[in-house]
């Protein structure tokens, strides 16, 4: 894969995460005001490397308008696979058991990770 999803740093996803929760396209001043731990220049120069990689639109009214071009759940997919392929060796077992081992699951998990699975065994037997 090449496209967008492979390149956004850990810094570009929080700008990410501040689009993605915003009911339309924000400005920079919005963007800056909801990550007050940032500096200005650094956001604007996150938001200028988003565009340049094509996970962020940005539209010229008064001011630019930035809005997510990649999805959450697209970026959160391909993350997670990359994950399981440089620390579990591509085994999504091996990531499940990880989470059970250092206690990362609660009994509501343990739940709707059961429901999930009995769901898939009945579309296998379709």
């Amino acid at each position: 894969m090449s496209g967008p999803e492979e390149k956004v740093t850990d810094a570009e996803l929080e700008v990410m995460q501040v689009l993605w929760e915003a009911t339309g396209p924000l400005t920079l001043a919005q963007v800056k005001a909801a990550l007050p731990g940032r500096n200005g220049d650094t956001t604007k120069t996150l938001l200028r490397r988003l565009c340049e990689k094509g996970a962020v639109g940005q539209e010229k009214r008064e001011v630019y308008y930035y809005h997510p071009l990649v999805g959450r759940e697209e970026l959160g997919s391909y993350r997670t696979g990359r994950l399981i392929e440089k620390l579990y060796r591509g085994s999504a077992k091996e990531l499940v058991a990880s989470l059970v081992a250092h206690e990362q699951l609660g009994a509501q998990d343990v739940e709707e990770l059961r429901a999930m699975f009995a769901e898939l065994s009945k579309e296998e037997g379709k």
